[in-house]
C-alpha cells in the first residue's frame, strides 16, 4: 500500500458492544486483549532462549457512562451466591468511511471487580468494568 486515504481511517466513535446480545450503548470505551503465555526452553549447547507457547489469557476493559445498574444486576446475586452468570460481548468497530467492519465476540467472560457506589460532585459519571474471557471469535474482519 502506496498511500493510505485518511478517510479509510477507522473512527472509534462509530464502535459499539453487546453483552448478551443486549446493546451498551452507553458504552464510552472498550478494550479487549490477549497475552500469549510462554514457557522458556533452552538448550545444551545453544546460547539463545526458545520460547514453548502453551496458552493466552484474554483480558479488557469496558469505561460505561454511569445511566443505570445494568452491570450489577447481571452479577451482584453471582458475587453473593457464587453462581455467576455466563456472560458473551460481542465488539464492533465500524465507520461509514471505513473499508469494512470488524466484529469479535468474547466468551466466558468473568467480571473482574464492581464498583458498588462512586460519586463526585460537578462530574459526569463513569464506571470501569475490568473482565476476562476464556476464548474470541473474529465474526467480521476488514
Amino acid at each position: 500500500m502506496d498511500k493510505v486515504n485518511t478517510n479509510n481511517i477507522i473512527r472509534g466513535t462509530y464502535g459499539r458492544l453487546w453483552m448478551d446480545g443486549e446493546l451498551l450503548a452507553e458504552t464510552k470505551s472498550f478494550e479487549a486483549k490477549v497475552s500469549m503465555t510462554y514457557e522458556e526452553v533452552n538448550f545444551a549447547g545453544d546460547l539463545g532462549t526458545h520460547q514453548r507457547y502453551m496458552g493466552y489469557t484474554g483480558e479488557g476493559t469496558i469505561v460505561l457512562h454511569k445511566v443505570d445498574s445494568r452491570i450489577a444486576k447481571k452479577i451482584a446475586e453471582g458475587i453473593r451466591t457464587g453462581i455467576l452468570p455466563d456472560i458473551k460481548y460481542v465488539g464492533k468497530l465500524e465507520d461509514p468511511t471505513a473499508l469494512g467492519a470488524e466484529r469479535v465476540e468474547f466468551l466466558e467472560v468473568t467480571v473482574d471487580e464492581l464498583m458498588l457506589l462512586k460519586f463526585e460532585n460537578k462530574a459526569i459519571l463513569e464506571m470501569e468494568v475490568p473482565f476476562k474471557f476464556a476464548d474470541f471469535n473474529y465474526i467480521d474482519m476488514i
